[in-house]
């Protein structure tokens, strides 16, 4: 599992999980990730240790097989941000690592 903080250009802070142990029948309108997989680890402590600091809502539009994607609120200070992601990754056993790509989405939206 490799964890990004990344700030793009049209968002708000993201905190993102990479090479998730997915099932190869992931998707995102019908998770079959178990309690012990990666993708719940990450997510639920992305949501536990943010309460009473701050909201964090899963970016579902760039949600794929194999990442995990939540954005910070817009209130949310900077310095609380990184703390929380570094917080996010000692707690999963991982490093944190500063990001400027921004995933891409599994089904982005086509040309009209």
């Amino acid at each position: 599992m490799i964890i990004k903080l990344i700030q793009p250009p049209t968002r708000n802070w993201l905190i993102v999980a990479e090479q998730l142990d997915d099932p190869s029948g992931w998707d995102r309108f019908l998770p079959c990730h178990t309690v012990n997989s990666e993708r719940w680890c990450f997510d639920s402590t992305v949501k536990q240790t943010a309460v009473g600091r701050f909201k964090v809502s899963p970016c579902k539009e760039l949600l794929k097989i194999g990442t995990s994607v939540f954005e910070y609120c817009w209130e949310a200070d900077e310095a609380d941000i990184l703390m929380h992601a570094m917080e996010v990754a000692e707690s999963l056993g991982t490093e944190l690592t500063l990001g400027s790509e921004t995933p891409v989405a599994s089904n982005p939206p086509k040309a009209a």
